[in-house]
């Protein structure tokens, strides 16, 4: 059809009605009433002059012509109009229509329009043809992709694809309602609200919502409210006179971060707010300030940025000066990146300036009681089996009253974890590396940079079983250059002259044939037990002086040996099926016994009596290894693992000492997780069996209900100190999440050498927006 034809209406039947005037039936071959059928030529005489005045009043204008079908079926009408170069069209669907002038169209009972993507469903509605505008009378809904509203009545125009509604309400996207007494749509993807609302819950009586005077929503991107107020089951709650919510769309934007307030009783009442600005589509920051009423202001800064797919870097900063001289700065990186042929660089760094400030301020209690701090930066590339790496490092352990720092700087390393030589069944393996290193305690000072030059080939022989023994036999030769050494002085200390260290060693390790029998009918039901027993050899020999040596990190603390380790590991099978339904052979538990005998108790006049002495080969069978007892035997480790089934596990580990006849240590960890029930714990003692050891008797528990996601959840951990009858710390949680918002309460305690405690926090969160409130994420045992 020509763009200035008139409208089309498609239908079988049309019954035209002008005034009082009887119907005329007019059928054309597409349904379409044409204009030349409206007058024709009058005949003369009596009837002739009826006919005429019949034509005349045919002919006249009407108020309005309507159509409908006699068939039940609905009129279909589709309005042309020119956009530019582009013809677009309305379609009209509805029980009837007609015409009001040339150019409007007036449609009514269960009306349909149709725009491109949008829909409009009513009772009555007006479109001018011509300016492309209308309006619709009784209730409305109009939908346009993601969007809905219904109205009472709307005002809207196709060309500009805005519009006007009245009393309505509706998703602008898939997550939040709007209500509005006007909602003005001012183009394809804005809004303006009059009076309205904004929340995500769909109850008549919302949980929560925001009122506005007067809102600017752009959809996947903002809604900008003015004087605002935060309702919960229509009780104001909060004011603020600007509000800007993230829409559906979540990108970043700039500006201030949601106030928060909470209080401790050390600290007084806090009051934290930031301000988070972007730095284009790769990087942002934030800077922060947390003012205490009884220690002053804290600030603190995030920087993160993402340049590429393969490299990231986050950079934290906090600081204090306190007004109780606890004060301090700490100072977190994080970052990684990957380039070509297989190159990384890392950086992990965490260094703050006093254990005291970190004790104090800390937001959880691993980080408020951990006692080392690592740092390191360095540069790798690991090729087959062998590895190159620059490093830079900084390790600081605190003990009570003092600290041991050591640094390296640099640390040249290149290492192979073994490589076979052809077709023979040698392994040749090393490691060697150039270290610039210092360390600095309560006793000892380097006096500056010292170097360190280490050089660790080792050859492995793969024999094949036999008889159902294996036997791993393996050789090195390790040298190692110092630039300082220990004096024999002791008022000297640490001194500038050479030291080198020179030793072999050699490694048999012995497997022997395993005991297996089947139980088919016992109190544990059907199962295998296995017996796996091995025997490992160590000697090392050629350490002449090693008290001399400055111990750095674990590559110094090596002693002479001459000593047999033995046990044997018993392992409980059963069958059990997969999710495919495949039986699959399962291990329930385990349980291990292991023992070492000491042909030289003395390690090469490298153990000192009456000292906890820490060097290898002591902590290769337990990791409660410190003696200040010469012994050929060692204490006897046992461990036992029980896996029930998936998420529940259960590990004790104990050391006897069968020399004093008592127990040394005793560990016990457990993990449950079935459906909304879990518990953690772990309960560790250990004895002073020993003047030179620290006893300590220590439990630390969570058990929790529910899911945070959904429902009631809660959740208790407590760490407490048996051996002074203290309650280190304690964090008890209590939440309720509905569909649309949730609501969150938690006290803590803190019980420390500098750092007695309880906060206060809750936090309301919002479905779609965030989380409201001081509250920080949780810290877990394991």
């Amino acid at each position: 059809m020509h763009k200035d034809a008139g409208p089309v209406i498609y239908t079988r039947v049309l019954i035209v009605r002008m005034n009082a005037m009887k119907p005329i039936l007019n059928k054309t071959r597409k349904g379409t009433i044409r204009p030349s059928d409206r007058g024709s030529p009058c005949p003369v005489g009596l009837g002739i002059i009826l006919l005429c005045l019949a034509a005349t009043l045919w002919a006249a204008p009407a108020p309005a012509a309507q159509v409908s079908s006699d068939t039940g079926e609905q009129v279909r009408t589709e309005i042309p109009y020119s956009d530019g170069d582009a013809i677009k069209k309305v379609v009209l669907i509805s029980d009837t229509q007609g015409t009001i002038g040339e150019n409007t169209w007036q449609a009514g009972g269960n009306v349909k329009v149709y725009f491109e993507d949008i829909l409009i469903t009513t009772d009555e509605v007006v479109i001018n043809q011509e300016t492309k505008e209308g309006y619709t009378v009784g209730k409305t809904h109009f939908s346009q992709g993601e969007q809905w509203l219904t109205c009472s009545k709307a005002q809207f125009n196709f060309g500009t694809q805005t519009g006007t509604f009245y009393d309505a309400s509706g998703f602008t996207d898939k997550e939040f309602l709007i209500t509005g007494r006007t909602i003005i749509k001012t183009g394809r993807d804005t809004y303006t609200v009059l009076e309205g609302s904004v929340t995500t819950c769909r109850e008549e009586n919302p949980k929560w919502q925001f009122t506005a005077s007067r809102s600017e929503i752009r959809l996947d991107h903002t809604a900008r409210l003015r004087h605002t107020l935060l309702k919960v089951k229509g009780f104001p709650v909060f004011y603020t006179p600007y509000t800007i919510i993230p829409l559906e769309r979540k990108t970043r934007s700039s500006g201030f971060t949601t106030f928060s307030t909470g209080t401790s009783t050390s600290k007084g009442r806090v009051f934290s707010q930031g301000y988070y600005q972007t730095l284009g589509r790769s990087a942002d920051m934030m800077i922060y300030g947390d003012y205490f009423s009884l220690r002053g202001l804290a600030l603190g800064g995030i920087l993160r940025t993402r340049p590429n797919q393969t490299t990231y870097l986050d950079i934290h900063t906090y600081g204090i000066r306190d007004s109780r001289d606890q004060g301090g700065v700490q100072l977190i990186v994080d970052g990684e990146s990957r380039f070509k042929n297989g190159w990384r660089a890392v950086a992990r760094v965490n260094i703050t300036s006093s254990f005291e400030f970190r004790q104090v301020f800390a937001d959880s209690f691993n980080q408020a009681t951990k006692s080392q701090e690592y740092s390191t930066a360095f540069l790798t590339r690991n090729h087959e089996s062998f590895s190159a790496n620059i490093a830079f490092e900084r390790n600081e352990v605190t003990f009570p009253g003092t600290s041991l720092i050591t640094r390296k700087i640099p640390s040249l390393e290149f290492l192979s974890i073994g490589t076979p030589l052809g077709n023979s069944p040698f392994i040749f393996s090393f490691k060697s590396s150039i270290d610039g290193i210092s360390r600095r305690d309560s006793q000892t000072e380097t006096a500056g940079i010292v170097h360190r030059l280490d050089v660790y080939p080792r050859l492995t022989l793969r024999l094949p079983p036999l008889l159902g023994f294996s036997l791993t036999p393996s050789v090195g030769f390790r040298e190692t250059y110092y630039g300082a050494q220990i004096s024999e002085i002791p008022e000297e200390g640490i001194i500038n002259l050479g030291l080198h260290r020179q030793y072999a060693d050699l490694n048999i390790d012995m497997k022997m044939p395993s005991l297996v029998k089947n139980y088919n009918a016992s109190w544990l039901g059907t199962f295998r037990h296995t017996i796996e027993p091995y025997t490992t050899f160590r000697w090392t020999d050629g350490i002449e002086d090693p008290r001399s040596i400055i111990r750095f990190d674990e590559n110094d603390a090596v002693a002479d040996t001459r000593e047999i380790e033995y046990g044997f590991v018993n392992r409980f099978f059963t069958k059990k099926q997969d999710g495919a339904g495949t039986e699959e052979k399962h291990e329930f538990m385990s349980v291990a016994l292991i023992q070492k005998y000491y042909f030289d108790p003395s390690f090469g006049r490298a153990f000192e009596p009456g000292h906890a002495n820490t060097f290898y080969p002591l902590n290769t069978a337990t990791g409660f290894y410190q003696t200040g007892i010469e012994r050929n035997l060692s204490p006897i480790s046992a461990i036992v693992r029980i896996w029930q089934q998936n998420r529940m596990h259960h590990d004790f580990r104990s050391d006897y000492d069968i020399e004093l006849q008592r127990w040394r240590n005793i560990s016990l960890s457990t993990e449950w997780d079935r459906n909304k029930f879990s518990l953690a714990a772990t309960y560790f003692r250990t004895m002073q069996t020993e003047p030179e050891l620290i006893p300590s008797n220590n439990l630390q528990a969570s058990v929790g209900y529910g899911t945070p996601a959904r429902g009631f959840a809660s959740n208790l951990t407590i760490r407490y100190n048996f051996q002074t009858s203290q309650l280190l710390n304690s964090r008890t949680r209590l939440s309720y999440a509905w569909n649309c918002c949730g609501v969150s309460t938690e006290f803590r305690q803190y019980s420390l050498r500098g750092r007695i405690e309880s906060q206060f926090s809750i936090s309301f969160s919002l479905k779609g927006i965030g989380s409201f409130g001081t509250m920080q994420r949780q810290d877990y045992l394991f």
